[in-house]
């Protein structure tokens, strides 16, 4: 592989060079645009020298001129002759080769994950550096609302947010965003440049423990967040039960599958039953009705459950609207009828926000076993269960079977990659391809030179979901454009998209961020580093 992306970049170079000569002239922003890319893409595969060579003949360029460059001005930007600087560091493509080729049985690292709320781009981009740097995920909003709702979706370990936004923003934003704040535990830090006693006292009565100013100390502030994420997790590994619902908790879940499963192997019971449920259309419910009214429904149905079932039931939150309910001594049929039940009496139930009235259904997959079985596998096969409940149409309960592991070889995911760069499309297509998952699903890659291409063809398919790396500077449509069409034509709902920028300063990232995308990644870019981060974005969006 590494002779096939050495020979993409030469016949690139190459024939950039032979068209330019015949002739003889280019325009200031056509060679801006080349050595844009070629400054992402050799430093992506780990040409240095080739990177620099490009960022070099960036800072002598204007990307929005006009201006005639004759051959001996563009000539001059090809100092080093291309085919030597590649030669020479052959050996740091055969180590990317090598990299790319381990073992890709990926397993899901827990890393802390920071949201960030920030409406001053270059100190949200440097503090975004800082802290990946020191081995954290940061997710950025430049606003109050995409910040709110990417702490409901994804979940955060800890909240970094701009006192300025607080000040400015919409009370019921501020209030809703505190409470689920103290709800969940998570720890906020207001940051601020003006700090004053009155900003200090307005902010500790909202409840927040922690206001600091800018700039931030860097030697400090890594083990302060450690220490604020370390108290939050020793909190959390004390309380059993989640506090909205009062199911209990993922971290119960093994113990409690281990329980039934000793009882099976002591001859106490010939088999059980492991339910994954997962409330229809949640986040449609969250964008209509606001998340409140979202926390209300999944109140209502623990509720029903916790009322109803029987004493050696367990039901446990899996994770945002996902439950998982054991039930011991129980056959599919008799769990069929259970859920079956629930089903009627959740199916019912009226919910209200403001004047308006909403259901809400379920859509449950089960995993029925007799022996000793790993607590992955029956979790995974109920998940597929529930996957292919969704595909029916929702609303129904779906048994484990072979028949259903056949029909679950279509993907589940797709990854979309949107970049004029054919060599850095190759890459991430092979590796991911190679891998065969992403965020532990089975996934699927499709890959477009321009945006253009990209909106016109037939890709979309409602209920899948996709994650689509775009690049920010594309011939035909530009990439903040392509973000801007793509959110107009289908929302937010089951699509992550991270920008993918080589551009110097703040305007492109912060309008990207206000245009809709969940996150942003500079080039150049080591892949299995973003391999690494759409996993753990996936993981929490989807899961």
């Amino acid at each position: 592989m590494s002779t096939k992306y050495q020979e993409m970049l030469n016949k690139r170079i190459e024939q950039t060079v032979r068209e330019w000569s015949a002739k003889d002239a280019v325009t200031e922003d056509e060679c801006y645009r080349f050595f844009h890319g070629l400054k992402g893409t050799a430093g992506t595969i780990g040409l240095t020298e080739l990177s620099n060579q490009a960022e070099r003949a960036l800072s002598e360029l204007k990307e929005d001129s006009m201006r005639v460059l004759s051959g001996n001005e563009w000539r001059k930007f090809f100092s080093i002759p291309q085919t030597e600087t590649i030669v020479q560091q052959a050996a740091t493509i055969d180590r990317l080769e090598e990299d790319l080729q381990r073992e890709e049985d990926y397993q899901y690292e827990d890393i802390p994950f920071i949201l960030m709320i920030e409406k001053d781009v270059e100190f949200l981009k440097r503090m975004k550096g800082f802290l990946e740097e020191h081995e954290f995920q940061v997710i950025t909003a430049v606003t109050l609302t995409k910040g709110l709702e990417h702490y409901y979706d994804l979940s955060p370990d800890l909240l970094i947010v701009d006192l300025g936004l607080l000040s400015e923003g919409e009370d019921p934003l501020i209030s809703e965003m505190m409470k689920k704040a103290r709800k969940d535990l998570t720890p906020i830090v207001l940051v601020s440049g003006e700090l004053t006693d009155e900003k200090r006292i307005a902010a500790y009565e909202t409840g927040v423990l922690d206001v600091i100013g800018k700039p931030i100390n860097e030697n400090i502030i890594i083990p302060f967040l450690k220490n604020r994420m370390f108290q939050r997790n020793m909190l959390l590994r004390q309380i059993r039960n989640d506090f909205l619902t009062g199911a209990l908790k993922r971290d119960c879940l093994d113990q409690e599958v281990l329980k039934v499963t000793k009882k099976m192997v002591d001859g106490d019971m010939s088999s059980a039953v492991f339910a994954m449920v997962d409330l229809d259309h949640f986040k449609q419910v969250n964008d209509s009705y606001g998340h409140p009214a979202g926390d209300e429904v999944l109140k209502a149905f623990a509720n029903i459950i916790l009322e109803t079932k029987d004493p050696g039931d367990r039901l446990i939150r899996f994770g945002g609207e996902e439950f998982s309910v054991i039930l011991p001594d129980t056959t599919y049929q008799e769990a069929e009828k259970k859920m079956q039940n629930w089903r009627e009496t959740f199916n019912q139930q009226v919910f209200t926000a403001g004047e308006q009235e909403f259901n809400v259904q379920f859509s449950a997959g089960l995993m029925e076993w007799h022996q000793t079985v790993h607590v992955k596998e029956i979790i995974e096969c109920a998940d597929k269960s529930l996957y292919f409940a969704k595909e029916k149409g929702r609303n129904c309960t779906v048994r484990y079977t072979e028949v259903i592991q056949m029909q679950l070889a279509a993907e589940q995911m797709m990854l979309i990659v949107v970049d004029d760069d054919e060599l850095v499309r190759e890459m991430l297509k092979d590796h991911f391809e190679r891998r065969g998952k992403v965020g532990g699903r089975s996934v699927s890659v499709r890959t477009y030179s321009n945006g253009v291409d990209f909106l016109q063809d037939d890709w979309y398919v409602p209920g899948k979901k996709y994650m689509i790396l775009l690049d920010g500077m594309m011939p035909k449509m530009d990439g903040i454009e392509v973000l801007a069409k793509l959110r107009e034509l289908y929302g937010t709902k089951n699509i992550l998209v991270s920008m993918l920028t080589a551009r110097q300063g703040d305007q492109e990232v912060e309008r990207a961020l206000g245009l809709g995308a969940d996150d942003y990644m500079v080039k150049p870019f080591n892949v299995r580093e973003v391999a690494s981060r759409i996993d753990r974005m996936m993981e929490r969006m989807f899961n």
